[in-house]
């Protein structure tokens, strides 16, 4: 492998071509020695870059849930109904994570980091994004983790069921999801306040 030359690698640069990788290749073929390969440096020298492995997943899942916080607020732009944003989030979602299959799949696998100063406060957008229209639905606050735990389970189970070619029925899949999705919303916001989950 020929050495990388012109100007110094960047951070961005690195990240990048991580994420080529996992989109092209899948999740699992992410490691320090073939992103060396992808920008052209031996792998000994992206320990200038990223300090193991590990890191190297968490840079890459932390740029994902960046790209993904800004396809969800631009989904909910200008909609006051908060029903409506919930669906549009839910939409939202499954296409960005079937666009961005390796992606996502590796964002799936990386447990977040509550020390992460970079990610964490988009992770809290995330969780703002469903917890406001939920509370505005007159789902108490008590509930509101398990109510966003139940719809994002949803949509991961739809999303890893459809990508893996398992819907194979005639019915419209299309009309699947929106129908699962519209269920999810009553049945998260009809739970009574003295209701425990799981009653």
């Amino acid at each position: 492998m020929g050495r990388r030359k012109g100007p110094a690698l960047t951070a961005r640069e690195v990240v990048d071509a991580a994420i080529a990788i996992v989109q092209g290749e899948g999740a699992e073929a992410l490691g320090i020695s073939r992103v060396a390969r992808a920008v052209g440096i031996r792998p000994a020298s992206m320990y200038n870059h990223v300090a193991s492995g590990d890191a190297l997943a968490r840079a890459v899942s932390r740029e994902g849930t960046r790209q993904l916080l800004q396809a969800l607020k631009a989904a909910v732009r200008g909609v006051v109904a908060p029903a409506e944003q919930l669906r549009r989030l839910a939409h939202q979602l499954r296409a960005w994570a079937r666009d961005n299959g390796g992606l996502y799949a590796l964002m799936a696998r990386v447990e977040p980091d509550h020390d992460d100063v970079q990610a964490m406060p988009m992770i809290q957008d995330l969780l703002d994004l469903f917890e406001r229209p939920l509370g505005q639905l007159g789902v108490i606050e008590e509930h509101r983790v398990h109510a966003m735990r139940s719809f994002r389970s949803a949509i991961h189970g739809f999303v890893l069921l459809e990508t893996s070619g398992q819907f194979q029925l005639a019915d419209d899949v299309e009309h699947s999801f929106a129908w699962m999705v519209d269920g999810l919303i009553r049945g998260l916001v009809s739970q009574g306040p003295d209701e425990p989950p799981g009653a």
